[in-house]
């Protein structure tokens, strides 16, 4: 099952890859590099001592100039790729950082020599060092070698010549394995950045308007998927099994633009390590399967990225019994604790078959998503699905 998910993780982003590259390097408009100092949140009582952070970055890409029908409707955004290597304050315990990010960067005009800019990144970060009962047990922020990696950033640039500008500004990088190997309090280290780029080809020619009909119907999806997690807190218990989630799904949806699709609908699945735990602690004298189930309700929206979208939702809990009885047997209640039961939340990223902006229905997709309980990270799924 392991190896698996593994297939599927690393077919998606081979494919957000090879878009990423053919949108933003095939004729590449700049190139940058961007110095970002900072230092990593501490977001757990027990934390390792750090020092300041320093992430030096590589960036190229070009500006999205409307050969896709969705390039209009985000006003002609620039698609980049940003290779990233990070010193992260302690050298013996966090070590260093690899990262490579697709990102989209939204311009925003000011005057002739001002711009403001928003900009979104995803990908994948390596560590030197993470978890290691024996060599590493200080590192309780990375519990494996690779992990999600996503930033995002609010900018000035100014134009100097055409031909070179330079930028000025804050963001954040968070890293975190969704809790697919313990532990995982994961990476939040908001930074100050600086850079410059050159810009090879200074004049862009923009193409194409919003000229696209919105779909008014109500079309309906459904999602299977399948999902892994070790069982326990952010921190413990370590080296543990990592049990398998199945997860089914149905939504309607409507989109509000040809870019943004609401959903609503009801999730429900299955924990293998939520039977297990109910087994080995006699939880339950019947029923153990279904109450190792959970149903939630949830909505939310998707970015249409042509084949690719950005998937956010949110759902409150309408069964999970197991959560709150445990809470219970554990004596952990507490008002932040009670509503992990009940609030969820889901980021995820999927390619379509086909163009999702332009067919609206009859699309299959694949996708990966990290599912949260109140912000503190549950599962990584990954899936398949289909609109109708």
């Amino acid at each position: 099952m392991t190896l698996q998910l593994r297939y599927i993780w690393s077919l998606i982003f081979i494919l957000i890859a090879a878009k990423a590259f053919s949108q933003s390097l095939r004729s590449p408009a700049f190139v940058e590099y961007n110095l970002s100092i900072g230092k990593i949140v501490k977001n757990y009582p027990v934390f390792p001592e750090r020092n300041a952070a320093i992430v030096q970055s590589l960036i190229i890409g070009s500006r999205l100039n409307g050969t896709k029908a969705w390039h209009p409707y985000y006003r002609f955004p620039v698609a980049s790729f940003e290779l990233n290597y990070g010193r992260l304050g302690n050298t013996s315990v966090l070590g260093n950082m690899i990262g490579g990010l697709y990102r989209l960067e939204f311009p925003f005009r000011l005057n002739d020599k001002w711009y403001a800019e928003t900009v979104a990144g995803f990908g994948v970060a390596g560590f030197t060092k993470h978890y290691d009962l024996n060599d590493n047990p200080e590192n309780t922020l990375i519990g494996s070698t690779f992990t999600f990696n996503a930033s995002a950033r609010i900018l000035l640039r100014y134009y100097i010549s055409p031909f070179w500008s330079v930028q000025l500004n804050g963001g954040v990088y968070h890293c975190s394995n969704s809790h697919y190997q313990l532990p995982n309090l994961g990476i939040n280290l908001p930074v100050i950045s600086a850079g410059v780029r050159y810009h090879i080809q200074p004049a862009s020619f923009l193409l194409g308007g919003k000229n696209l009909e919105r779909d008014r119907r109500i079309h309906y999806q459904l999602r299977l998927a399948i999902g892994q997690n070790e069982q326990g807190a952010s921190t413990f218990p370590v080296n543990g099994p990592r049990y398998p989630i199945y997860l089914a799904a149905m939504y309607a949806t409507h989109y509000w633009s040809p870019v943004n699709k609401f959903h609503a609908g009801i999730e429900g699945w299955y924990n293998a390590g939520v039977y297990d735990y109910i087994t080995s602690q006699k939880l339950y004298d019947k029923s153990e399967h279904w109450r190792s189930v959970a149903i939630q309700t949830v909505i939310g929206n998707e970015f249409l990225f042509g084949h690719f979208s950005m998937l956010v939702n949110g759902g409150v809990y309408v069964y999970n019994p197991t959560y709150h009885k445990r809470i219970k047997v554990e004596k952990n209640e507490g008002f932040k604790t009670e509503l992990k039961g009940w609030i969820t939340a889901r980021l995820g990223f999927q390619y379509y078959l086909k163009d999702a902006v332009i067919h609206t229905g009859s699309n299959f997709y694949a996708g990966v998503y990290i599912k949260t309980n109140l912000g503190q990270a549950d599962f990584l799924e990954t899936g398949l699905g289909y609109c109708f």
